[in-house]
């Protein structure tokens, strides 16, 4: 099979849609297929597979404008590390901006956006070259970004035989409630015309396939990412016992992890008994410094790639999953499942869930076997005190969970099941 990918950030395994996709994709099932990739950010893809890429930006799309030539760069996987120190500045200033304008929040570069990838004026012959050379059977994208996503499948839909398959990874139809009435408008139809166009659709839980069943009336498969079991169960724990938390800091996470920090820094008054570490790509704030490093309790280690990750999560003792307890965050994340839940469930160590009821993820956590949940702000100081007081149940806790991931996670298992049905799909 030809499979054709989109994205807005590259095909990075440090960022959720990157981690996602290659846990998908790269194994021994899909080593008789070829891939490639369209994406819109000035970043370097860094995964394991084999992929050729299209890259687009919305700043190459303007340039090109006031030039009369709108050209991508194409390049393969074996081109990227002689492409990586230029490449990797550019990215750098791109998200520099990126994080102003959220900063900001300047409303009008995000109509900007939408209304140049809605004019299809970077729809040219560069584009579909790439694409038609390559004759794609499967394309498979988030539903996400309607303005590019649309363009990008009602080209296809017209003009291959290609078959499209979408993944709901968040609620993005109920954010939309967010922006001004024209935005809001515009991209509730776009996202529309995009999931009644996809031959299959994908959701992130299953609260997420029966919200999206009922609003669109179709079939939504749950997809969860595979476990990579092949590590082997810790036969001791740490001193002090190490929390690791490893993803994004949107959506409230820093407040929740702040919480458990400042827990942390209560506990080692009469000595260090145990400590916070935090990876994440996020821009470090004088605020989110204040928040999460703190002396002998808590520390913000920057972002690693996902190998090292998973040897982090593995080493730690205790591997967390947070939400915010905020109203307004918990509207927004209540359908999601975050792809990171996967990485704690095959690292070997104790699962922690701090969030409120009734959102997916803490709800999922619930059900897993040796895990802990905690549902109230006012328990996490308890819950973690009861952890390192009780440091001899992480390593029974951790089998259970092992056991768990075995059952309803395990990689091969996963990749074989998404593979047969794109092929299922391909002969219908």
């Amino acid at each position: 099979m030809n499979i054709f990918t989109f994205s807005e950030v590259a095909w990075d395994d440090k960022n959720s849609f990157g981690n996602t996709i290659s846990n998908w994709f790269f194994g021994k099932e899909w080593s008789s297929d070829y891939f490639f990739n369209f994406y819109c950010r000035s970043q370097l893809p860094d995964n394991s597979l084999n992929v050729d890429y299209y890259c687009l930006t919305l700043i190459d799309i303007i340039k090109g404008t006031f030039r009369f030539k709108i050209k991508g760069k194409e390049f393969s996987s074996n081109e990227i590390e002689k492409m990586r120190t230029n490449q990797n500045n550019s990215a750098e200033i791109e998200k520099r901006r990126i994080d102003r304008f959220h900063k900001k929040k300047n409303k009008w570069i995000y109509y900007i956006n939408d209304l140049v990838w809605m004019s299809k004026i970077w729809l040219n012959n560069s584009f579909k070259s790439f694409v038609q050379e390559r004759k794609p059977d499967i394309f498979f994208a988030f539903a996400y970004s309607p303005a590019s996503l649309w363009s990008v499948i009602s080209y296809l839909k017209k003009n291959t035989n290609c078959k499209i398959v979408l993944f709901i990874a968040d609620n993005v139809r109920g954010s939309f409630s967010g922006y001004k009435r024209l935005r809001r408008s515009v991209n509730t139809k776009l996202l529309d015309k995009c999931i009644n166009a996809a031959d299959k659709l994908y959701a992130v839980s299953d609260e997420m396939s029966e919200l999206y069943s009922n609003i669109y009336r179709r079939k939504v498969t749950t997809l969860y990412k595979g476990c990579d079991l092949s590590s082997k169960l810790k036969s001791k724990t740490n001193n002090p016992i190490i929390f690791t938390y490893a993803g994004n800091l949107l959506w409230g996470r820093d407040d929740t992890l702040s919480i458990v920090a400042k827990s942390i820094e209560k506990l080692n008054r009469n000595g260090v008994r145990a400590k916070l570490k935090v990876y994440s790509g996020a821009t470090i704030t004088p605020e989110l410094e204040k928040k999460l490093s703190i002396p002998n309790a808590s520390e913000l280690m920057g972002s690693r790639t996902y190998g090292e990750i998973k040897q982090i999560l593995h080493d730690s003792d205790v591997v967390l999953h947070v939400e915010s307890f905020e109203e307004d965050t918990k509207e927004l994340v209540k359908y999601s499942f975050s792809t990171k839940i996967t990485d704690c469930l095959q690292s070997g160590s104790q699962v922690f869930g701090i969030g409120p009821k009734d959102i997916a993820s803490i709800e999922y956590i619930r059900k897993v076997d040796g895990a802990i949940v905690v549902d109230e702000i006012d328990s996490i100081q308890n819950a973690i005190s009861h952890i390192v007081d009780n440091n001899h149940e992480i390593l029974n806790n951790s089998i259970l969970t092992r056991n768990y991931a075995v059952r309803h996670h395990e990689i091969g298992t996963v990749q074989k099941k998404l593979r047969d049905e794109f092929l299922e799909l391909l002969k219908s």
